[in-house]
């Protein structure tokens, strides 16, 4: 029976603090924070071990007071009047000896209650304070962990026992309540710091300064090349290089030295050719012989020092980053230009037409503008016409006027028909080219020929001594805007024309086609004439054409027939234009044809 009230007196005061809430003033429950939460837990400790006491004490005076009624059935009148007094007497038996107590069970009694007490404390169901048989564990004996702490891991309240997210981590860190003091609020919901995007640390890239062992074993490596030597790049550094004092001198007389010798070698040259010392060269050697290969090819002279490839491994020797170098950091954008094929596209001809489609366009034109002269007469823009009259429609428009007088209003009509005749006459002189605008017409198209491109041609004539053949080869050349040369000599006769393709092509049917140059105008008309010499036979004369091409720009100014007496001077006078060939070429023509 005392057990039994002991544990309902332990009961009842477990119950009264453990299941005891703060609630607001409308009734819901208070939720308290970390430093709160730790005072309530603290209020708690004391309150149960006033309980232990109170539950001790009452127990004992139960004790006390069954021991009395066993040795005396009647209470005392003392005991019952002072109350103080007999609570002193219950902590000692009547016999004076000292109490017994169960110390063990005791101890559980206050371990269950313990248990109880945390588990009523953490606020979770039975299913994770129980173990499998049902009854409450033993109090650990660790110290106290928060709430949301279970084996060292932050887990959330409730739920489906599910851990903290990564993100609030920093919003819910689990406090300290080993002392007292007050310690910073966390924020009970999620910032920033969730929201916030992890960003991946950026992989800095590796400098390859060299090559490891196995990367240089050509058994490893079949890529590795050891003719090529690894080596970083260096950025060498820019001085301040002065020009020693006499560079520009020595330039400037290296150059009048070059510009003397060249001089003294014309000169020479010219010399021997007025001295007849200039040889008959033949193609066919010429071609043979070949220019040996020179030291340095004119593109690498501006990188070389010593305008020789033997200095090619030495670095020192290459114009590559001085400042005299060609190569620069800028870009050169040239310029541009069109291909040399749209210069010479053939231009785009109108469709034919036949004659009765020619006559249905002028009939639709002519029509238009009757009618739009019509409708500015209706407008007042344009004074009406006097009416045509003309002897066919005389009777019909003139009725009454020639009925009077016949011959008058005949008279009359053909005065107006003559008129109108002579105004015909009359714009059509206004509409015709004088002789100068025809001539700057066709100079005009000559040039836009020969925009198009400037085509050449070399003839070989094998005799010119008839006046009429060389008259309509100049005259021609001038009236077609030609430029070149006719070079009469006693081997054979050069004419070299340049212009459009339109005048290359009537100049060439007129020396290959239209003249004739077996004709001979001369006659012999007396004895003394045949007495002169034989008579100059024109059966085996003929025009060839050598050769035809296109030039980049014009090698004559103008037009000019030259007679020599020799082939140095033929050879001087195409010098002079930068075209000797065109003689050699001509010289050794033959046509297998």
């Amino acid at each position: 029976m005392v057990t039994d009230s002991r544990k309902r007196a332990l009961d009842e005061a477990v119950e009264s603090v453990s299941m005891k809430k703060q609630k607001a003033p409308d009734g819901s429950p208070v939720s308290s924070s970390p430093s709160s939460h730790a005072n309530d837990i603290l209020a708690k400790a004391k309150a149960i071990a006033r309980a232990k006491a109170a539950a001790a004490a009452k127990a004992m005076a139960e004790k006390q007071a069954q021991s009395r009624a066993t040795a005396s059935p009647t209470p005392s009148r003392s005991a019952s009047n002072t109350p103080t007094s007999t609570t002193r007497e219950a902590s000692a038996p009547a016999d004076g000896s000292k109490p017994v107590i169960n110390t063990k069970e005791l101890l559980a009694q206050i371990a269950e209650r313990k248990a109880r007490i945390a588990a009523a404390t953490t606020g979770r169901g039975g299913a994770s304070s129980q173990n499998g048989s049902g009854r409450p564990p033993p109090a650990p004996s660790t110290p106290f962990r928060h709430p949301m702490l279970d084996d060292g891991e932050l887990k959330a309240r409730g739920g489906l026992n599910v851990g903290v997210h990564p993100a609030l981590l920093n919003d819910a860190q689990p406090v300290s309540f080993g002392s007292n003091k007050r310690q910073p609020m966390n924020p009970k919901f999620a910032t920033t710091v969730a929201n916030a995007k992890k960003l991946a640390p950026k992989k800095q890239l590796e400098i390859l300064t060299g090559l490891s062992e196995d990367e240089m074993d050509p058994t490893k490596n079949p890529y590795f090349d050891p003719d090529l030597e690894v080596r970083p790049k260096e950025r060498n550094r820019r001085t301040l290089d002065f020009n020693a004092k006499g560079k520009y001198i020595e330039l400037a007389n290296e150059l009048r030295t070059q510009a003397r010798l060249e001089e003294l070698k014309k000169r020479i040259q010219e010399s021997s050719k007025k001295a007849g010392l200039d040889e008959e060269l033949d193609l066919a050697d010429m071609a043979m012989k070949r220019e040996p290969p020179p030291d340095v090819e004119w593109w690498d002279q501006p990188l070389l020092t010593n305008k020789t490839y033997d200095s090619l491994d030495d670095e020192s020797q290459l114009k590559l980053d001085s400042l005299d170098s060609v190569i620069t950091i800028y870009v050169q954008h040239p310029i541009p230009i069109n291909a040399p094929w749209e210069k010479n596209a053939p231009v785009v001809k109108p469709p034919y037409l036949t004659k009765k489609e020619l006559k249905r366009i002028r009939k639709t034109e002519r029509a238009e503008r009757h009618k739009d002269q019509q409708d500015r007469i209706r407008l007042g823009l344009d004074p009406a016409p006097p009416p045509k009259v003309k002897l066919s429609n005389l009777m019909s428009v003139l009725t009454n006027e020639a009925i009077k007088d016949p011959t008058l209003v005949e008279a009359r009509v053909r005065r107006e028909m003559e008129e109108r005749r002579q105004k015909h006459l009359q714009d059509n002189l206004d509409r015709k080219l004088t002789p100068e605008q025809k001539h700057e017409k066709l100079k005009e198209k000559l040039e836009q020929d020969e925009r198009r491109g400037i085509i050449s041609a070399v003839f070989r004539i094998g005799n010119l001594a008839n006046p009429q053949h060389s008259y309509k080869i100049n005259v021609n050349a001038r009236e077609l805007d030609l430029k070149g040369v006719t070079i009469v000599n006693p081997k054979f006769n050069l004419v070299v024309v340049e212009g459009g393709s339109r005048a290359i092509k009537l100049y060439k049917k007129l020396l290959l086609n239209r003249i004739d140059w077996a004709h001979n105008t001369r006659k012999i008309s007396s004895p003394n004439d045949a007495s002169n010499g034989p008579a100059t036979t024109f059966s085996d004369n003929k025009c060839e054409l050598v050769w035809e091409g296109e030039l980049k720009q014009h090698q004559f100014k103008r037009w000019n027939v030259r007679t020599t007496e020799n082939e140095a001077e033929a050879r001087e006078i195409l010098e002079r234009s930068q075209v000797p060939h065109y003689w050699n070429l001509a010289k050794n023509w033959k046509n297998d044809l």
